[in-house]
């Protein structure tokens, strides 16, 4: 995952709130993490919003015990977009582990006179505590004020309600070039009889 719990997660949360103060063994819901203090704010059932510290808070279902999942990650946007990605991440050097170095997918491509670059990542760890990531979405959420269009995928490899699409395609859907398909495959059978459904 990358954060220790999703948005939306069913979680128990016994500790003190930023708000509102103590709570013990009450059930609630994710909506967002505090990157820089690492607290998350939670919807509490039968009570009030508040932020809450990571230690506080336990998941309800599937606990994960020490699993690194891998996501694809997909972006394309115009080279405009691009180049920005690149000066908001050469203004921040040095940086350990810079995921723009080591992207598997690259590919230019022109429609009218706008030229475009979609980039993507195969089977990556992605955390949301890694600086380039941190640089490049925040960069890719200052996309739209600045009228440059975007389509940015993350799917977990391993989750499948864990896709996150984000786009601004509505000034120009020349980037809307990605899409997400699950299947089911039946594996080769091996000396077995055919059968009818």
């Amino acid at each position: 995952m990358r954060n220790k719990y999703n948005y939306d997660e069913l979680v128990k949360v016994s500790g003190v709130g930023k708000i509102f103060g103590k709570v013990k063994e009450k059930l609630g819901i994710i909506i967002e993490k505090d990157y820089y203090f690492a607290e998350y704010y939670v919807d509490l059932f039968f009570g009030k919003k508040d932020w809450f510290k990571e230690e506080n808070i336990q998941r309800v279902f599937n606990e994960k015990k020490n699993k690194v999942e891998k996501y694809q990650i997909r972006l394309c946007t115009t080279k405009q977009g691009y180049k920005l990605i690149e000066n908001n991440l050469r203004k921040n050097e040095p940086i350990s582990n810079n995921k723009l170095g080591k992207i598997n997918i690259y590919k230019e491509f022109r429609k009218g006179k706008k030229e475009y670059i979609a980039i993507g990542w195969e089977s990556v760890f992605w955390p949301v505590s890694n600086k380039s990531i941190q640089i490049m979405e925040a960069t890719v959420k200052s996309f739209r004020r600045q009228d440059i269009p975007y389509q940015y995928i993350i799917l977990n490899e391993d989750n499948l309600t864990d896709i996150k699409v984000y786009e601004f395609i509505e000034n120009d859907n020349a980037v809307d070039i990605f899409y997400v398909e699950r299947k089911i495959k039946m594996k080769k059978l091996r000396n077995r009889p055919p059968f009818e459904w």
